[in-house]
């Protein structure tokens, strides 16, 4: 992955470094709160107080954001603002003491002094600012609560003099600082810790050619780091970080530019979580790599244009179907990320996955998708409030293993089916109907609506089957010349006698459950299923006991039904499943009861 970053970067035009060095606060910023000091008195400077204008992209470095620590102030006075006392506190208090104590050396007297005075203003008015942004952010509707912004905002200096505004990216105060001093802003790829690592005359790992310096601490991407002793060569001594993977200056900025690129154009989602995508080339070919940037360029430009929710998963999965198409010459890297402040963690990392198979991943999705059945038990359902479509979709997984207070915390089990399904390894289905039932008995125990979950669920189930990752029993099918193998051989999961009766026990059950809700208005004997904990015991208490109510009701209309069900228990193994497995297939037979009618059912009979 290192390799395609680098690639990246050699291809991008070279820019002036500071168009280089200066951070994007973000391609989601909509608006700049300006704290206006007047310097016509720069031995006294005055607060004048809070301005507004939408972001504007263009002044990236008018702005002259340069990311910091995550809990103290960045490297120049332009933050990113969600809440408004953490980031006074963090990042505005103290942002131009620190300045003026990590750039000393670079600053004039005059300068000195210049800083420290409006240090002191900012200790002076900081209520009154804070106020101040709080009251015009409330009165213009920005603000969420009294402290925190609806939409993502940065907030920044502009300093008035003799009647003109002026960024910090208009002031030589804090312009020269970076731009005199190129090396020195690229001290982190040298020195941390309080620790120098760098040598002269050596080896570049990246270009392969012999530098006059290179550099220990140039860590893209966190793929290794410099204060675990398992990555330092020779023992824990950081200096020598070098020695583990040198890189030229030359080689850094390269680096460092590919990054900065990939940040900002090649960054995208996928059910939630961050990713960023790195292609590589199998064979370097510059003008290839630069049409392919285009292209995720303008694709992106377009997805960004569709804002409605309900087009997001869509988009997102679109995303694999471009990348489908492109040239066999090269493989993509998906990097996985969470970021908490500054610190960058690595969730998943893909490595080199190649076209053709996202191009499997995407036909099999459209296979399953547009198969014709007869059971159309994938039909969109409508709602009042929206229409939920079964085409089959990643978000249906991270349905089913979520992040949230309610369900848990399944990041690590989501992210596990990710890496499978785009590697080729199997997933088993023990572990997926494990966590089918935990969601669905949680919904049905609530009197939730169950027959989403379980059409979700299923077709997660013939999608892994499709792309033949379903680790899963398989059991010859024999055929019992009965009105229910068509749909059985239509859904070949049901292989065997054990699956099929559990199946049709189900939907029995459902029928039952239907009387009683159009006889009563209410379903008693849904206390009968043992709150969908079906073992073999549950299963062959149930059949007559729903038999019994049924014939209570004088409407047994399914005694054909009840023979097959019989036929199969009596030719079933239940010893080979566990209760979720059986506890499935039972309750799948529940949802699709529908698509199952019998001669002398009443018409009017209300499904529940």
């Amino acid at each position: 992955m290192i390799e395609g970053v680098y690639r990246i970067g050699k291809v991008l035009p070279e820019k002036d470094f500071l168009e280089e060095f200066i951070d994007n606060p973000g391609d989601n910023i909509k608006n700049v709160f300006k704290i206006v000091i007047d310097i016509n008195d720069k031995n006294s400077p005055k607060y004048k107080g809070i301005k507004y204008e939408e972001y504007d992209s263009s002044k990236k470095l008018k702005y002259f954001y340069k990311r910091g620590s995550a809990n103290g102030p960045d490297k120049t006075p332009t933050s990113k603002i969600t809440q408004i006392e953490k980031t006074f506190n963090n990042k505005i208090k103290n942002v131009f003491d620190k300045y003026l104590k990590g750039n000393e050396q670079f600053l004039s007297n005059d300068e000195k002094i210049f800083i420290s005075n409006l240090h002191n203003l900012i200790s002076k008015e900081y209520d009154n600012i804070q106020n101040d942004l709080k009251d015009f952010a409330k009165t213009n509707g920005f603000l969420r609560n009294d402290n925190e912004f609806y939409e993502p905002s940065i907030i920044t200096f502009v300093f008035k003099e003799n009647g003109t505004e002026y960024y910090i990216g208009d002031s030589d105060l804090f312009v020269n600082v970076f731009k005199n001093n190129e090396k020195e802003a690229y001290k982190s790829f040298y020195n941390k810790f309080n620790t120098e690592s760098r040598s002269k005359n050596k080896y570049c790992y990246i270009c392969e050619k012999e530098a006059n310096e290179v550099w220990g601490f140039v860590n893209t991407y966190n793929f290794y780091t410099a204060d675990k002793e398992s990555y330092v060569a020779g023992g824990f001594k950081q200096e020598f970080m070098w020695k583990n993977y040198p890189v030229c200056s030359e080689c850094a900025k390269v680096l460092e530019r590919g990054k900065k690129y990939i940040n900002e154009n090649l960054s995208y989602k996928f059910c939630g979580f961050n990713y960023l995508l790195v292609p590589e080339l199998l064979i370097n070919n510059e003008d290839l790599l630069r049409q392919l940037l285009n292209t995720l360029i303008k694709y992106k430009d377009f997805s960004l244009s569709e804002t409605k929710s309900t087009l997001i998963e869509k988009v997102e999965e679109r995303t694999l179907r471009v990348l489908s198409r492109v040239n066999n010459q090269i493989n993509f890297n998906f990097l996985f990320y969470e970021k908490s402040n500054s610190a960058f963690k690595i969730l998943l990392y893909l490595r080199e996955i190649a076209p053709t198979r996202l191009k499997f991943l995407i036909d099999s999705k459209d296979a399953v998708d547009n198969t014709e059945r007869k059971f159309k038990i994938f039909q969109e359902i409508k709602t009042k409030k929206d229409t939920i479509n079964f085409n089959f979709s990643f978000t249906f997984i991270r349905d089913f293993f979520p992040n949230s207070k309610r369900d848990g915390k399944f990041d690590n089990y989501f992210l596990s089916i990710l890496n499978n399904i785009f590697i080729g390894k199997s997933i088993s289905l023990d572990f997926l109907v494990h966590r089918f039932m935990e969601k669905i008995r949680s919904e049905f125990l609530n009197d939730n609506w169950i027959e989403p979950w379980i059409l979700k669920s299923y077709k997660i189930l013939i999608y892994l089957e499709e792309i033949k990752l379903l680790d899963r029993r398989r059991n010859k099918m024999k055929n019992y010349q009965n009105n229910y193998e068509e749909f059985f051989k239509e859904n070949p999961i049901f292989d065997d006698e054990t699956k099929k009766a559990l199946f049709l026990e189900g939907v029995l059950a459902q029928k039952l459950l239907n009387i009683q809700y159009q006889e009563r208005n209410a379903t008693p004997f849904r206390s009968r299923l043992n709150g969908l904990k079906i073992d073999e015991k549950v299963a062959k208490r149930l059949l007559p006991e729903i038999i019994n109510k049924l014939e209570e009701y004088n409407k047994n209309y399914y005694k054909e039904l009840e023979e097959r069900i019989g036929e199969y228990l009596l030719n079933s193994d239940f010893k080979k499943y566990s209760i979720d497995e059986m506890s499935y297939y039972f309750t799948l037979g529940m949802v699709l009861a529908k698509y199952f009618k019998f001669d002398k059912e009443e018409k009017e009979e209300k499904e529940v």
